[in-house]
């Protein structure tokens, strides 16, 4: 996701730390609007989806609704600016790294409080890193946390905690394996919102926590919680404009639309279909390309996938706009593997290699079989009830066909598609990508070599190294330069097809204020008000 300005200040360091940042707050209710946030207005009546559990460890990062319910009710050490697209201080008031990137030091503010009023300690974080960490590679957020020292003896509950996150008075250190400059936006990921460990064991927690957020829970009745602005130490920029917020949770975006349009609410996600109608009615539709892609991985182990010059004519004979507008309406064709808002994201970042044109892929196959016996390419896909991951299937299959490229669509269920992918059976896959904090790491990071996620059996030493630099860089441009050289090695590998990156679509009224979408789905409260 997305990391924008550069977090490294060339400033003093502080104790043994270098690189050592104030943190910059999220700004307050911007001056365009016409709200006093010494004076917050009404209740703000939103609409979520799918939200049952208000617990941030567990929130679904493909899910703009549940990333949004997080970033209400807690913050982590860090949180992301979706206005100027970079990390800021959320619990932490200042961090740094030291010269060798292996010890972060950060230090909470001394006015951080639960919305019970206790204040949160040191300890908090801890313990709220280790609820995430424990998940291990089931989560797209506790995978990264196998860098710290120590991380892997707890996951595998070989001890109690993490050794390498210390928790001393208010600064909490995180000690690494090997330097790891993207830490701040990682832990920017709502899903490192910090807890409160008596109410985590506590009956009903899911359902209405004591929040380390904005905003806290009052009363939930049906699917409707009540939220009550929290008031915080520092001023108007810490505390959200609004009073409050009534949240109500749909099945789908229909019935949260048809919510909204009856004047139940005053913000709600939205069907691509209906985008016209609410624009033509004088209703503000905020759209944001979000993290979540929908690729096909290619398994380059696989005897029909080993050959370079015949997975790039993959990339060359796929229409990806035509498959795009036809089965895939409401999202946006990836223009690269990095995601939006990210720093170093380019518009268009596969170029050539991704341009669609069966006569260059049909000659590039020759080329690489100049004696035929091209090899059959499976493509792998789980059945599902709508119908639609058929399709994609059949339609690349069709594509690689008409450019020479015997081609066949293989259907498996659910377990047996996870199962083949994992144990290195399949060829061309269905391949779904969430990019869950703001950095370049997070889209990069499967196809490092020894990455746990890494479902393409690519070893390949030049692009593992760009990684290595880019973690080690403490600053802008090299960090993003190396990032890039990392993204440009991977599509020349050609481990994957690129094909949507889905958007987040959510509609308001016209008294709404200071509604701006981050990649996640979620979006800054501090300046979102309501006009009189």
């Amino acid at each position: 996701m997305v990391a924008g300005v550069s977090l490294f200040a060339s400033s003093c360091a502080k104790g043994d730390v270098v690189g050592g940042v104030t943190a910059k707050r999220r700004a307050p209710v911007d001056s365009t609007t016409s709200v006093d946030p010494a004076n917050p207005s009404e209740t703000l009546r939103i609409g979520v989806v799918g939200v049952d559990s208000l617990d941030p460890a567990h929130a679904n990062p493909a899910s703009a609704s549940s990333m949004l319910v997080a970033d209400l009710l807690f913050d982590g050490l860090t949180g992301y600016d979706a206005t100027k697209g970079t990390v800021v201080g959320a619990l932490a008031s200042s961090w740094g790294v030291s010269a060798d990137g292996l010890t972060w030091k950060f230090e909470l503010d001394t006015d951080a409080r639960f919305s019970d009023g206790s204040p949160i300690t040191a300890g908090d974080v801890k313990a709220s890193l280790e609820r995430v960490a424990v998940l291990g590679d089931s989560t797209l957020s506790g995978i990264r946390f196998a860098a710290v020292v120590g991380d892997d003896a707890f996951v595998k509950k070989t001890a109690q905690d993490i050794s390498g996150i210390v928790a001393a008075g208010q600064t909490v250190e995180v000690h690494l394996r090997a330097p790891y400059s993207p830490l701040p936006e990682l832990l920017a990921d709502p899903t490192f919102g910090v807890v409160k460990q008596s109410d985590v064991q506590a009956d009903g927690f899911a359902a209405t926590p004591i929040g380390s957020g904005p905003f806290a829970v009052t009363a939930r009745i049906g699917n409707t919680w009540s939220l009550r602005r929290v008031h915080r130490a520092g001023g108007p920029g810490r505390s959200a404009a609004l009073a409050g917020i009534a949240m109500t949770s749909f099945a789908d975006d229909g019935a949260a639309y048809a919510a909204f349009a009856q004047g139940e609410l005053d913000e709600s996600p939205i069907p691509k279909e209906h985008l016209g109608d609410a624009a033509n009615g004088g209703q503000q539709v905020v759209s944001a390309a979000g993290q979540v892609s929908y690729l096909y991985g290619m398994n380059v182990a696989a005897p029909a996938l080993a050959n370079v010059q015949l997975r790039r004519a993959i990339l060359r004979a796929v229409d990806r706009d035509g498959l795009r507008r036809q089965l895939f309406p409401e999202a946006v064709t990836m223009a690269g593997l990095i995601g939006p808002g990210v720093s170093g994201r380019r518009d268009n970042a596969c170029g050539a290699a991704c341009a669609y044109d069966p006569q260059v892929a049909a000659a590039a196959v020759k080329a690489a079989f100049p004696e035929g016996g091209v090899p059959t390419v499976h493509v792998d896909f789980f059945a599902e009830d709508s119908g639609r991951e058929a399709k994609v299937a059949t339609t690349i299959a069709a594509n690689l066909v008409a450019a020479g490229i015997p081609a066949e669509p293989r259907s498996h269920t659910l377990a047996e598609f996870q199962h083949l992918v994992v144990t290195g059976g399949a060829e061309l896959f269905r391949y779904g990508w969430v990019g869950s904090y703001p950095s370049a790491d997070a889209y990069l990071a499967p196809f490092e070599t020894s990455g746990a996620d890494n479902v393409f059996s690519l070893a390949d030493p030049e692009l593992t190294a760009a990684l290595a630099k880019a973690r080690s860089e403490s600053a802008d441009p090299a960090r993003v330069s190396a990032y890039l050289a990392a993204e440009d090695r991977m599509f020349s590998l050609a481990p994957v097809l690129p094909l949507v990156q889905f958007q987040t679509h959510v509609v308001a009224t016209a008294k709404v204020r200071g509604l701006v979408l981050g990649p996640d789905g979620s979006f800054d409260v501090l300046r979102l008000a309501v006009a009189e």
